[in-house]
């Protein structure tokens, strides 16, 4: 049984919590916040036996083997050191880091000590997303010249506050962008080798609308996302024998497969449930197979997305 520690006590947090007791071969054992009433509470609430109101001392913990980190996207870096530095697993929220440099840091600690570090991109373990991505390697729609995604939502200033937020790391492309940066290089198994962004900012100073036009191997791909704007959230894959349409890219069960006279060839539908129960098993065989990584969300993937970080942010951290 793999035990895990929750760091941080946020609303994806719960969801992470559920979908462990979900899932085979692990338990929530601990959450930490640095409010200790805020941690009681919130372990109340998901039947989790410890509370914590620090994480050091959740860290010291001998029962605890693996640490979800869901705190704000500032703190992600410095968490991930101290987790890894107490010898635990880690699953963090993306973005892992909100630079290069942090993630490479974090990543060679890992690999160091032994210890699985791996972001928690949960849409690329979806079943729609395996689905995809083996359509496209077995040539159903030919030759990939083009593909695009869309997505984005109006954030409340109130209750998001947050992604408005310079300091807590906020931003579109952080709380939005990585999705399809991911998606896509993961389904037509390419890498990124040039990109381009235009960016609109908010009156806070983070990127609150980005386009970003991309050139991956062998095909271009162009990417919008906002959180001043509702979009499809769709995605989009073309080739010279068809297309692939990916509805609600990130969290969705469904894809489709059109031909070159917009026939639809074959439906995939997914079963709908905690999605984040696929990266918790990716986790636990990892974990026993004495990984330090997954190959489906793999150190490389986090790099690279990390890499587009420093490029497309670079003036707004001037």
């Amino acid at each position: 049984m793999i035990r895990i520690g929750i760091m941080g006590t946020g609303n994806i947090a719960h969801k992470f919590c559920q979908a462990a007791a979900l899932t085979e071969g692990v338990c929530v054992v601990a959450a930490a916040s640095k409010d200790l009433l805020r941690a009681q509470q919130w372990a109340a609430q998901e039947g989790v036996g410890k509370a914590f109101g620090n994480y050091s001392e959740m860290l010291a913990d001998p029962e605890v083997d693996l640490v979800y980190i869901a705190t704000t996207n500032n703190y992600h870096y410095d968490n991930i050191i101290q987790c890894l530095h107490a010898g635990k697993h880690v699953i963090c929220e993306k973005p892992l880091t909100m630079t290069l440099e942090q993630a490479q840091t974090a990543v060679a600690l890992a690999q160091d000590k032994g210890l699985f570090l791996m972001e928690a991109m949960w849409s690329r373990f979806l079943p729609k997303s395996r689905k995809v991505r083996e359509w496209v390697l077995a040539g159903r729609i030919g030759h990939v010249t083009l593909a695009q995604a869309t997505i984005g939502w109006v954030a409340d200033r109130t209750v998001n506050s947050r992604v408005f937020d310079p300091a807590l790391g906020g931003g579109a492309l952080y709380d939005l962008g990585v999705y399809p940066l991911d998606l896509i290089t993961y389904y037509t198994d390419q890498e990124i080798r040039e990109v381009q962004s235009l960016i609109k900012l908010s009156d806070t100073g983070i990127d609150e609308t980005i386009s970003l036009d991309v050139v991956l191997d062998d095909c271009f791909a162009n990417m919008q996302c906002s959180i001043a704007a509702k979009l499809p959230e769709d995605l989009y894959l073309y080739g010279d024998r068809g297309y692939i349409r990916v509805p609600k890219l990130h969290f969705g069960v469904d894809a489709y497969l059109y031909d070159l006279e917009d026939q639809l060839v074959e439906r995939f539908e997914g079963e709908d449930i905690n999605g984040f129960i696929y990266e918790i098993q990716e986790a636990v065989q990892c974990i026993r197979e004495g990984r330090t990584e997954s190959e489906t969300a793999s150190h490389a993937m986090t790099l690279k997305s990390s890499e587009i970080y420093d490029i497309c942010l670079a003036e707004l951290r001037e």
